[in-house]
Order: C-alpha cells, then structure tokens, then sequence
C-alpha cells in the first residue's frame, strides 16, 4: 500500500482552484524547520533536546502553582487568582519571610510554556473563516472569498497604515514538542517503544517459520494490518520512527445556533493501546474557530502539516530518558479520520453523493433518479430503469476492492488537466476525485486513498439516521411510491411513544458504566441524541425491544446487522469471527435491498453510502486492524471534554482554542512529571485482589449464611475436593471493581433499592480459570434457542431462577458487566442480554465508573 508521495503531481493545473491547491502541497514538500514560524528556541530544542530528566528542584512554590493551575483548569482565572491569594496569605502568616509566594498566573503559563516547549502558533484569517493566511496566501491583506480585509480597518485609518491588528486568528499547536516530552522519563521512554517491541515480535515469530510469513489468527490493533506490516519491510517506517494518526471534526458549541468549531488532535501509535487513546496522551494539533465552517482547510491544515512534513524529511532529535541516548526520529502519519464530510477536505474525493461515493475509493458506481444529480450505492439495478451512465448490471458485493492508487493518480490526473469548470466537474463524475489530497504532498505517509479508512462512530450515527427515518416513516417519500406500502413503517403515533418510554424504562437496568443511557427517543432523538446512545440503542438493546414490534422479516435483518457489527466494534477479532461478520453483514445488505428498496428507482435514495460501508468493514481489518483502533471515538471524547471547559461564553471560540493549548501543555508536562497526574487510585476500605481486581466496602463482620447459601458453598468446595464440617459465615463486600474499570455490585447492597435510584449493576459475565476470592452468585438460564438462531445470535433471552440456581463462582472469573434487561412483560422473569457496546475500547480511552 505504501508508494512514494513526495513527487508533485506530474500534472499542473490549468483552474485557479487546483492550481492553490498545488501550491500549498509545493510549500508542504518544500518544508523546513527554519521557516516553520516556530521561536528559534523552540527550533533549537528540537534539533538539540535536554538531555536530563526535569525536576522541580528548589521550584516548590511553581510547583505548587502548577499543581493549582491544573486543578481549576475547568475554573475560571478569576478562581485560580483568589486560591494563590488565599494561599499566599495563609502560608506568609505562618512561615513569614520563609514564604515564597506562588507566582502569578501568567508566569505559571509562561514556566510552563518554557519547561515543556509547547508553545502555540497563532496565523492570521478572515473573520468569515473563508481561509487562513498561510502558505501562498501568507502576503494577501483580504479575503479571496469575501473580500473581508484582513486587518483592522480602523486601526489601520489611525495608524496611516503601520499598524497591522488582524481582525481574527487561529491556532496551531506544532506536534514536535510534545512528542519529545514523551521520551523524557525513563517509564515514558519504555512506554514509547511499544510499536517497535511488537513488531519486532511479529517479524521474529515469522522468521522461524519455514515461509517467513506472519500468520495472524487474531487482529488485535492497527499493527496486526498488512498496510502497517508492508510499510516496515518496505523500510519506510524503522525502529525510531514515530507512527500517528491525525483526526478531525467539526464541534457545534451551541446547539440553538450555527456554531461550528473544527478541531484535529494527534493519535501517538506508538503507546500501547490502552494508553494512546487516553486524555493525557491525545494531543490537539489546531483549532478553526466558527461559527462558520472552514472554507479552504488546506489553509488551516497548512501550519500543522508544514511542520510535520518538515520533522519527516529533516527528523525529530529524542533524548531517551530509559537508555540516556539521543537518536533522530522520523515521523510517518500512517492514517487520516475524519467523519464523511471531513474526509472529503483531506482526501480531495466528491464524497458521499459523488457518483463514486465510497470513502475508500472503491468502484462500485452509484445510482441516480431520472433528472437528479444525487447517486446512490443500489446493488441491484431497478426494474424499468433507463439513466444515462448508470445502467450497469447487479453488483457482485461479496468481495469489493477498495481504490487502487494506480486508477486514483491516472483519474487525479484527469481532474488536473481540466481547463474549464465543465470539463471539471465531467471528470469528477467519471473520477469520483474533485481536486488533489494535500496528504499527498506529505513525504511519510500511505499513498492516497489508502491512507484513509473507515469511521464506526460515524457510521452508527448514520445507519441510525436512516432506519429511524425509515421505521417512523419521516423518509423522503417519491411521488411515484406510497407509504401506504411501507409495511415497515411501525414507529408512529402512540406505538412510537410506547416503545420510546421502553427504552427510557430500561434506564434502572444498565449499569453505570455503560456510560450516559439512550434516552427517550420519542421525546429526545431531535434533542442532541449522542453516538454513545444510539449504540447502545439500536445495537444493545435494538434486538429485545424491536421484537414483536417491527415485522418479524424487518426484525430478522436488522438482528444481522447488529450481530455482524458487534463482532467489528471489537477491540480484537479473529479470523473466524471475521469470515462470520462479514456474512451476516453481506446477508444483512443484500435483504435490506431486498426488503426496503425492491429494485424500485422511486426508492433508490434507501441506499446510503452507510449501508454500503458495512461491506467493507470485515475486508478492512486484515488491511488496517479492528476498525475499532482507528475510530472517531477519541475525538468525541476530546471534543466533550474540551467544550466543557468553556467558561467565557462571549468569546466560546477563543476560550476552546486557550484550553486545547492548555490540555497539550500540561500533557507534556505530565509526560516529563508523571506524578503531576493524580493515577487512578484505589479508594479506601478496599483490599486488591491482584490482576486488577479491588474489592470495595466490605461488611464489619461476618455474617451466617442461609441453608440454600451454603450448600451452593458446599458444592463448589466439594468439586474441589474438600468437605466442610463446621457452621458458615462470610464477610460480605459492596463492590467489585474489575480490571476493565467496571464496578460489579452485589445483591446485598444493591437490592434494597428501588429501581429509580439505582443502575443496575449485578449481572455479571463469567468464564472459566483459577482465582481464590469468591462470589455467589444466581445462573439465569441458557438463552431461549428459537429466539437465539433467529436472531442470528443477537437476542439471547434467559430466565432469572433466583435462588434455585445459586452457584459460587471464583471472583477473577467475571468478565463484564452487562445488563439485563426485561423482554416485553418486565413481570415475566424473562431477561435479554445488553452488553455494552465497545466496552473494551471505552476503557482504553480512559473510562471508568464512578463508584
């Protein structure tokens, strides 16, 4: 997959448009650190990093104000202010002269700035967020677009125009810094070598295998996938380099109005996978305040990129704190994320409505109606259909490509030699590519379209989108249908608001950890409804609480769905999980035609480019890894913990920009001083168990058991062969915190409260294996069969036995916490099961339950 990206593009174009397009790509290829806009003492420690670890040695009070300043980050400055106040006052009344002071919040920024080396870029823009003056449009003073000036105009009027005020600016924080922050202690170091360790290991195992090919049965991460694995034989990634991820989105900041914020961040590789997906480890790269959306991005991209592309081709100097060595380190970008519309910014194709809409460049022609200009993915061609250019036959969907860079640089080519608008926007029809991908231009990445993947959060947002629009009926109806045929449409009226306060009474059922619960979405869905939410809706409980209610064909295929994507939203997946996935999926795709398009072209706009992406999802994971490690879910996260933190709500945008500085400074600060992060301590009265099991709030004293109890007790000590004579008692403990962050809570404490105060967090799944701690535990029974292969596995209902099936379990063996939720009657003992859904992954990213 990997080919070489740093040749310009054999072809210049003739449109105003592509040509600034190649000049920002000209300037990227042509990047240096000496004209990379950086302070030269930043340049300097780059090219010559510090060689010692960083202590706060005869500094306690900027310690001190360091520590204060990260504690009131979500406060405002005026907060921060009257603590050191308060303290300073309180610390000079008892030690007197002794005392230092705490510095004042501006030296604390600037101490910071200085020890760690982050300093943020600002670059000029139009106020309207048309473009950004760098790169070629560094000399312009106004708007190509707007022609909104670029400075102040009175400012300029009072000055006789020698005083330059930009009216707006953005900001970049460069990548360099921060990386080397993370080699600066010795447990950093040793965590930064991650990716090497493991792919030494994977070229070992295949060197003593008579083939000298790596045998996977598992993918387990991004490493695992043959694009990554090509790139180290090719040579071009080596030991020292460091591996990344670039991710963007757009934020609304307000949801009552236009209120766009776009934001990318950095994804270090590197760091094993459940470090690199967390706060402290997720670096901000830039923010294009709003509330417009961005016009040019390459513009706004350019500052972040210039300074990649230069670390690429000059390195970046590392002191390794583990082995006190400097080495010279090159970057390689490996993936770019974005969500569909983000994607078409960095990977220059016509996106979703493109006759070639796929975002992997795949051939599969889209479909439109008669006079419309909208394509649609349609495997199957409609019956009495006669279109210009889209009268192709049946598609065969079991194994589609993705694009080859060989077809995307000849088409890239046809787009470069149009010489007018009409030429141009004919090529983009037949090319599927609207203008040249400024990736393109980096020297160490994966050759365009290949180093573009999929998006499983986006995609659960859209595939809920069009199922919701479906079922309840609000999708656009052609005048040659009638909704009068859609037997699926359920989802109405009183029914609707039936089914959405189900999912609003499954609340008390899903255990804390499994985040914020759907709400209802009769009254919620319009309202801000999240990703999170709709995961656990239509792919955790969709099964139970769809049945019954949708027709039992419609209730059939959508199980499909959900049992084919729950196996893909895996952290790791084998091989034979994989081949299932991708048929249940296939089946799912080829009935939804079948069910909901019938080869009608009045409906033909069912086929979105979300339920084409699902063919893709199992083929891309031999190619990249799960699709879960290359998710848009950091950015989510990124994106919600960074809006919190607004305070100055009359400037929200510059406030955002303030704090993401702020998370990549102290980032690099607790990369040099790692006890500056309070670590995920284990609360009191608690005993750890080992592996990462804690027990929490245990009883005073032992307690007797009842007479069913102990022969549950008696029966486990029996299988292992030891015979108890004398009375029982146990000492009971509240809480089970287990390795994944989950917190398991026992009847004892929680069944005494009622439903609209707890979250049920009882209900555990177990395995086998050796541990000593035990529990009691009640077996529901084995999932009803008839329901379990009708559903293609994605519904297991099971009946609560209470105490007649009590067994005592070994603690180490609980796996999760899942919910069990009531299946129709709640009064029937009848339960399903929800898992939560990307469990693993959310606590890679640094979830965890609050006790």
């Amino acid at each position: 997959g990997l080919e070489e990206n740093f040749e310009t593009p054999p072809v210049i174009a003739t449109l105003e448009e592509l040509k600034v397009v190649q000049q920002f790509m000209e300037r990227i290829q042509q990047a240096s650190l000496d004209d990379d806009c950086l302070p030269t003492e930043v340049i300097d420690r780059l090219q010559n990093p510090l060689t010692e670890i960083f202590t706060f040695d005869n500094q306690g009070s900027l310690r001190t104000a360091i520590e204060l300043f990260s504690a009131t980050t979500t406060a405002s400055e005026e907060v921060f202010n009257k603590s050191r106040d308060v303290f300073n006052r309180a610390m000079s009344r008892e030690l007197g002269d002794a005392f230092e002071p705490l510095p004042s919040l501006y030296k604390v920024k600037e101490n910071i700035k200085e020890i760690t080396g982050v300093y943020p870029i600002m670059h000029d823009m139009c106020p309207n967020t048309c473009m950004a003056y760098t790169g070629p449009f560094s000399h312009l003073e106004t708007c190509t677009k707007c022609q909104t000036p670029r400075y102040d105009p009175e400012a300029l009027a009072t000055s006789s125009g020698t005083k330059k005020v930009p009216q707006r600016q953005f900001l970049t924080l460069p990548i360099g810094p921060q990386l080397q922050s993370l080699w600066r202690t010795p447990e950093g170091a040793r965590a930064m070598r991650y990716r090497r360790n493991i792919t030494r290991s994977l070229f070992e195992k295949a060197a003593s295998r008579p083939d000298k090919k790596i045998i996977l049965e598992e993918y387990e991460d991004i490493f695992h996938g043959s694009e990554y694995l090509e790139s180290i034989q090719s040579g071009a990634i080596r030991d020292d380099d460091m591996v990344l991820m670039l991710s963007i989105d757009g934020a609304q900041l307000y949801q009552s109005k236009q209120s766009d914020c776009w934001i990318y961040i950095w994804i270090i590789l590197d760091l094993a996978p459940d470090l690199r997906y967390k706060k402290r480890y997720i670096f901000p790269g830039g923010f294009f305040p709003g509330p417009n959306k961005p016009g040019n991005v390459e513009s706004f991209l350019f500052p972040g990129l210039h300074h990649a592309s230069a670390l690429m081709k000059e390195g970046l100097a590392i002191w390794d704190a583990a082995e006190n060595k400097t080495f010279t380190s090159n970057i390689f970008i490996l993936l770019g994320l974005a969500d569909g519309p983000g994607l078409t910014y960095l990977n220059g194709l016509t996106g979703h409505s493109g006759a070639y809409g796929c975002r992997l460049y795949c051939p599969v022609k889209g479909r439109r109606k008669e006079g419309a200009n909208h394509y649609y993915p349609a495997l199957l061609k409609p019956e009495n259909y006669d279109v210009g250019g889209c009268n192709h036959g049946d598609v065969d969907a079991k194994h589609l490509p993705i694009g080859k860079v060989s077809e995307y640089l000849a088409g890239l080519n046809s787009i470069l030699k149009s010489k007018t608008q009409a030429e141009h926007q004919r090529m983009r029809r037949m090319t599927g590519i609207t203008r040249p991908s400024i990736f393109s231009a980096l020297p160490r990445t994966l050759s365009v379209p290949r180093c573009f993947g999929g998006d499983l959060m986006h995609l659960i947002i859209n595939l809920a989108a069009l199922f919701f629009a479906l079922w309840r009926g609000t999708m656009e109806c052609d005048p040659e249908d009638s909704k009068q045929t859609w037997d699926w449409l359920v989802l109405v009226g009183d029914i609707w608001k039936a089914h959405g306060q189900r999912v609003a009474d499954a609340t008390p059922y899903l255990p804390g950890s499994f985040d914020r619960p759907p709400r209802n979405p009769a009254e919620k869905m319009n309202s801000g409804y999240k990703a999170w939410e709709f995961l656990t809706y239509l792919f955790g409980l969709g099964p139970g609480l769809f049945y019954g209610l949708l027709p039992p064909k419609y209730w059939k295929n959508h199980c499909k769905l959900v049992a084919g994507f729950r196996i893909l939203h895996q952290r790791s997946v084998t091989k034979t999980q994989l081949v299932h996935a991708h048929t249940l999926l296939h089946q799912f795709v080829l009935e939804f035609e079948d069910l909901y398009y019938q080869r009608k072209a009045s409906r033909i706009h069912f086929c979105r480019q979300s339920i084409h992406a699902l063919l893709h999802l199992a083929p891309e994971v031999p190619r990249l890894g799960p699709g879960s490690t290359y998710t848009q879910w950091p950015m989510e996260r990124s994106i919600g913990n960074l809006t919190e933190e607004i305070k100055q709500h009359s400037q929200p945008y510059a406030n955002l920009a303030e704090h993401g500085a702020r998370r990549a400074q102290m980032n690099a600060l607790v990369a040099l001083v790692p006890e500056l992060d309070p670590s995920q301590s284990v609360p009191r009265t608690t005993v750890d168990i080992g592996d990462g099991f804690v027990l929490l709030m245990g009883d005073s004293c032992a307690h007797p058991i009842s007479e069913v109890e102990r022969q549950a007790v008696e029966v486990f000590y029996a299988s292992h062969n030891v015979r108890i004579t004398h009375n029982l008692s146990l000492h009971k403990w509240a809480r089970l915190r287990l390795p994944n962050l989950q917190f398991v809570r026992t009847a004892w404490k929680e069944a005494p409260k009622g439903l609209k105060k707890v979250r049920i967090s009882r209900n555990v799944m177990v395995s086998s294996g050796y541990s000593e701690t035990l529990a009691l535990v009640s077996i529901y029974s084995p999932p009803d069969p008839v329901l379990l292969t009708e559903s293609s596995g994605a519904l297991m209902v099971c009946k609560y036995q209470g105490i007649s099936s009590l067994e005592v379990i070994r603690v180490k063996n609980i796996i999760s916490c899942i919910a069990m939720v009531p299946f129709k009657d709640p009064h029937n003992g009848r339960y399903f099961v929800c898992e939560k859904m990307g469990l693993d992954m959310a606590c890679l990213g640094g979830m965890q339950e609050n006790e």
